[in-house]
């Protein structure tokens, strides 16, 4: 981290501290949910093992009757379970802000806006997670506060250059260069009280910060936006592939081919990698 702390930061170092941004800005949502079944797990666990505990080894009133814990211990255990799971997410929360607040220092120290992360243009974000953030735009409502957003955001618009079904333009393509050419001048174009902010909190909702894409990331990216062509097109020119010859207008049906061949191989590959560990 402290390597990063130069007044000018290389397109990687950028994207390495980007990278530790976001991964700063966990959904606090999804945490309330896994500690919740984390501290009800440790509740339920406990419980059964005090029960079996008291019906082994406890006295019994009866002979062949159970024997029933005091009250007290599963009250005890339940506010236990609740401690630890309460105890647990705020943790997490304390650790989760102050990495936060230490990139976004670093970011700062760099000349950058850890808030605004598209300031300066797109240069941070690969063309794998442009693209697909410009898919998930294309299936926002239209008019929506976050297809607002990714507006402002992105400088994305509906009548851009961008097509889903078949993708009008692949990474490292000259169409890919044209796409960010495109998205940035209306990045320019937009005044800067109108450039939204990414909070901590936002982030942890929607994840738009970018990302240092490795192999990995980059094939969940492009299956993404490839898979989102591909149930396009099966909308709108039918679910059977076989039939497309027939249904595909000719301009259009060597592109939809290779979308389709390409989702396949991209889910093979994911699937081989999961496979293999």
């Amino acid at each position: 981290m402290e390597s990063l702390r130069d007044k000018t930061f290389e397109l990687d170092e950028q994207r390495i501290a980007w990278e530790g941004l976001a991964a700063s800005c966990g959904s606090p949502l999804k945490r309330v949910f896994a500690f919740s079944v984390l501290g009800f797990v440790i509740f339920v666990a406990a419980i059964t093992s005090i029960i079996l505990f008291y019906n082994v080894f406890g006295e019994r009133s009866v002979a062949g009757q159970g024997v029933t814990p005091p009250d007290e211990l599963f009250y005890l255990t339940f506010f236990a379970s609740a401690a630890i799971a309460v105890g647990g997410f705020v943790l997490w929360l304390a650790r989760s802000l102050r990495s936060y607040r230490s990139f976004a220092g670093i970011l700062r120290s760099g000349g950058h806006d850890p808030r605004r992360p598209t300031r300066d243009g797109l240069v941070t974000y690969s063309d794998e997670q442009l693209l697909a953030l410009r898919a998930r735009y294309e299936r926002m409502p239209q008019g929506g506060k976050r297809g607002r957003l990714f507006e402002e955001l992105f400088g994305f618009r509906r009548n851009d250059s961008f097509a889903l079904g078949p993708l009008s333009a692949l990474p490292g393509t000259f169409e890919m260069d044209a796409l960010r050419v495109e998205w940035e001048m209306d990045l320019i174009l937009t005044p800067d009280e109108r450039s939204p902010e990414i909070s901590w909190w936002t982030e942890g909702r929607i994840g738009v910060l970018p990302r240092k894409t490795g192999e990995h990331l980059k094939l969940l990216y492009a299956l993404y936006f490839t898979g989102e062509s591909v149930r396009m097109l099966k909308r709108s020119y039918g679910y059977k592939t076989e039939r497309w010859h027939v249904t595909v207008p000719d301009g259009k049906l060597w592109d939809a081919v290779r979308d389709h061949e390409q989702a396949r191989r991209l889910q093979a590959t994911l699937q081989r990698r999961r496979t293999n560990g």
